[in-house]
C-alpha cells in the first residue's frame, strides 16, 4: 500500500487510449497562457520543489484582473506577491516558515497554515465540503514524457501525484533538468491540462552552515543510538543536516532509510554499502523518501536508479506506516525543550521560524514501533551561547510541537537525555545533565520549585 487511507475521493483522468503525443502537443503553452487559466477566488496548491517562477510571475502580472486567489504550499517563493499592494489579489499562506516566506508571515503580509503533513487535504478527502480547501489549480514540475506518455515528478514527489487526482486543473512545468525516479512518481499526459516548457534549475535543498564543534558533539552521541540493521529517518535542519556529513552512520551496516526528506551525505551511504535496506520490513533493498538528494551529484545518482524510490508524503508520514519499521530511529531537530519533555520545533514564542515538518509524525511512528526511538538533536544554547535552549518552562505563547506524553530521547553536545518512561522529576534531571554548564544551576533551582514541595 503506497497511498494513505485518508484519500477517499480519488478520481482519475488517466486515459491510455489517447494519442498522447498529439495531446501533449496541443497542451503545450507559454507561462502567460498557463496564468490565463486562473480565475478570481481560485485555490492554488504548490508542492515543495515544484514552484515554477515563470508561471507564478505571469500569474502575478495579472494581479489587476484577479481577486482573492488563495496560494498555499509548504514553501512558497516570492513571485512578487509579498507586498501589501498584492494582498487583495493573492492570499498567500505558507505551511512552513523558510527564508523565502518567513518575514512575510511574521509581518502579516502572508497568513500561516498550521498543518500535519499526512492530513494536508483531509477535509476535502473526507467530503467535509464546508471545511475543505479544494485544489482548483495544482502547479507541478515534471520531466518530458517518456515513450509511453508518462512524466516523472523527479526527486521531489511530495503530494504531486495524489493531488493531481484531486485538482480541477493541473499545470506542469516541463523541465529537462528533472530526473526520473522509481516508486509512485509518475503521471500520464492525459492527467495534466497544460505543459509549460522551461529550463530552470531543479530544487536543491537549502544549504546549511558548515558543521561546528557543537555538531561534532551531537554526531558523537547520535552515533551511539543507531545500531546495525536499524531503519533511520533524518530531518532537515542546521544540526540534523550535519550528521551524515560528519559520519554519524559510517560505522554501521545494513541500515534502511524511510523518511520524508534527505540531508546531504545520506545518498552516498547507499553507494558505500552502509544503507542497503537489507532488513527493511516495508521496502526491502530500497532507499525510500518523498524528496531525495541535496546536491546536483546526489540528484544525478537518483536518476533512473532503482535503489531509490519516491512516494507520497501522505504515505511516508503516516505514523501507522512509519511504525511498520519495527526498529526505526527517527532523528529530528528542535529549537527548544522544557524540563517536562515538551518540544518546540517550529516557532520562537508565537513567531513562526520553521515548520513542523515530519517531526511529530515520526515521533509518533517511532513511539508506536515495537523497537522504535525518537531522537531530538538540540544544541544546548542559542544566540551565541547567551540563551539556554533547555528551559524550565516555556514562555507564554510558545507553540508546543511534540507533547511531553511521547517524550523520548534528547541529545545535546553534552550527552543523551533519556526521557521515555520517566517522571517529570527524573526527566528534569536528565535534561539538566545535558544542558550547557552555565545554565545548570539555574535550571536545578527552577526544577526544585516546579516539581518539589
Amino acid at each position: 500500500m503506497t497511498t494513505s487511507p485518508y484519500i477517499q475521493r480519488r478520481t482519475t483522468r488517466f486515459d491510455p487510449t489517447i494519442n498522447w503525443r498529439d495531446v501533449y502537443a496541443e497542451r503545450l503553452a507559454t507561462p502567460e497562457m498557463a496564468a490565463a487559466l486562473f480565475n478570481s477566488g481560485d485555490h492554488l496548491w504548490i508542492p515543495p520543489g515544484h514552484a515554477s517562477l515563470p508561471i507564478l510571475q505571469a500569474l502575478v502580472a495579472r494581479s489587476d484582473e484577479l481577486e482573492g486567489v488563495e496560494v498555499r504550499g509548504i514553501v512558497v517563493p516570492d513571485a512578487g506577491w509579498f507586498t501589501e499592494e498584492m494582498m487583495g489579489a493573492f492570499k498567500v499562506a505558507p505551511q512552513f516558515g523558510t527564508l523565502f516566506d518567513r518575514d512575510a508571515v511574521n509581518a502579516g503580509i502572508a497568513d500561516y497554515h498550521p498543518y500535519w503533513l499526512v492530513g494536508i487535504h483531509k477535509a476535502w478527502d473526507a467530503g467535509r465540503e464546508d471545511e475543505a480547501w479544494p485544489i482548483d489549480v495544482l502547479q507541478i514540475r515534471c520531466t518530458p514524457p517518456n515513450d509511453a506518455g508518462f512524466v516523472s515528478l523527479g526527486s521531489s514527489v511530495w503530494d504531486g501525484v495524489t493531488s493531481a487526482k484531486r485538482a480541477k486543473t493541473v499545470i506542469a512545468e516541463v523541465n529537462d533538468n528533472v530526473v526520473e525516479t522509481f516508486g509512485d512518481s509518475w503521471l500520464h499526459v492525459s492527467e495534466i491540462d497544460c505543459f509549460v516548457p522551461a529550463d530552470t534549475p531543479v530544487m536543491v535543498n537549502l544549504e546549511f552552515p558548515e558543521p561546528n564543534q557543537v555538531d561534532l558533539g551531537l554526531t558523537h552521541y547520535v552515533s551511539q543510538l543507531v545500531q546495525d540493521g536499524d531503519t533511520i529517518q533524518v530531518g532537515v535542519g542546521s544540526h540534523s543536516g550535519a550528521l551524515a556529513r560528519l559520519g554519524a552512520f559510517d560505522e554501521r551496516e545494513n541500515l534502511s532509510y524511510f523518511a520524508e526528506l534527505t540531508t546531504e551525505g545520506l545518498v552516498p551511504l547507499v553507494e558505500r554499502g552502509i544503507i542497503t535496506g537489507k532488513y527493511s520490513k516495508t521496502h526491502p533493498d530500497k532507499f525510500v523518501a518523498t524528496v531525495i538528494g541535496n546536491t546536483p551529484d546526489e540528484i544525478a545518482t537518483v536518476h533512473r536508479n532503482p535503489a531509490f524510490e519516491t512516494y507520497s508524503i501522505e504515505y511516508l508520514l503516516d505514523p501507522r506506516q512509519i511504525a511498520r519499521n519495527e526498529n526505526i530511529v527517527a532523528i529530528n531537530g528542535a529549537l527548544t525543550a522544557d524540563l517536562s519533555g515538551q518540544l518546540g520545533v517550529h516557532t520562537i514564542g508565537p513567531r513562526v521560524y520553521a515548520g513542523v515538518g515530519g517531526h511529530l509524525a515520526f515521533a509518533l511512528g517511532a513511539y508506536l514501533a515495537p523497537k522504535g526511538r525518537s531522537v531530538t538533536v538540540l544544541p544546548s544554547t542559542s544566540r551565541d551561547g547567551t540563551i539556554s535552549t533547555i528551559m524550565a518552562q516555556f514562555d507564554p505563547g510558545q507553540i508546543v510541537t511534540v507533547p511531553r506524553d511521547i517524550a523520548d530521547t534528547v541529545v545535546t553536545e553534552y550527552g543523551i537525555a533519556r526521557l521515555l518512561g520517566k517522571t517529570v522529576r527524573a526527566r528534569a534531571e536528565e535534561l539538566i545533565a545535558v544542558a550547557h554548564p552555565d545554565f545548570r544551576s539555574e535550571l536545578r533551582k527552577a526544577a526544585q520549585k516546579l516539581f518539589y514541595p
